[in-house]
């Protein structure tokens, strides 16, 4: 029963994103000179399926990530994030732009997206996206939100190419360590509307 009511609960988000009309890209703002201005495309980040931005040349099958929303931009209340596929035959079921602390670091969130969110646990959240603009936030838990900010962190993938993947991070004494460790700069990630229609033979996934 419980996963009955998920999936209907599902289909009711995706079907008011649908109604909104408008698909929106993730872009980076700031960061460094290989992303600033650029569209996440998607790839796979080890092990994780993270959007990122890599350098030129763009592989024509990695498309742009692409976003429904279930209100509208400008709306204050909490938003979800859906996945529009750019694919032939894609899953059955929605998908959503979370947030994951799989990795176990201490208020420390990678950007990934998943089609099925009641099998990964309570370290994947999705359901309180909120924006400043077109500026992309995320309410973790209230009043422990404040201090909580983008960063792009920069990732070899499997075929040795160079991917900047954003993370929504608080600094601490606990995280400290771990940030030291990682090559990252501070970047904005906001919305940015799509213009062109889905192509999936297109470059990026979209006709412009």
């Amino acid at each position: 029963m419980k996963s009955i009511l998920f999936l209907l609960s599902s289909i009711s988000l995706a079907a008011s994103a649908c109604a909104q009309g408008k698909d929106y890209f993730f872009h980076y703002v700031a960061g460094n000179s290989v992303i600033n201005g650029q569209r996440l495309r998607g790839n796979f980040s080890i092990p994780y399926v993270s959007p990122g931005v890599s350098h030129a040349p763009y592989n024509p099958s990695d498309h742009f990530n692409r976003i429904h929303l279930n209100t509208s931009l400008t709306s204050t209340a909490p938003k979800v994030l859906l996945v529009v596929p750019t694919n032939p035959h894609p899953p059955p079921v929605p998908g959503y732009y979370g947030l994951s602390n799989a990795e176990g670091f201490d208020s420390a969130y990678r950007l990934v997206y998943s089609y099925r969110p009641e099998e990964a646990g309570n370290g994947f959240v999705y359901r309180n996206w909120r924006t400043n603009g077109n500026f992309l936030r995320f309410d973790i838990g209230g009043a422990s939100d404040d201090g909580y900010r983008w960063i792009a962190v920069r990732e070899v993938t499997q075929a040795g190419n160079e991917r900047w993947v954003p993370w929504w991070v608080k600094p601490t004494v606990a995280n400290f360590a771990t940030l030291e460790g990682w090559e990252y700069d501070i970047a904005e990630l906001e919305l940015v509307e799509a213009t062109g229609p889905v192509n999936s033979l297109a470059p990026g996934g979209v006709q412009e």
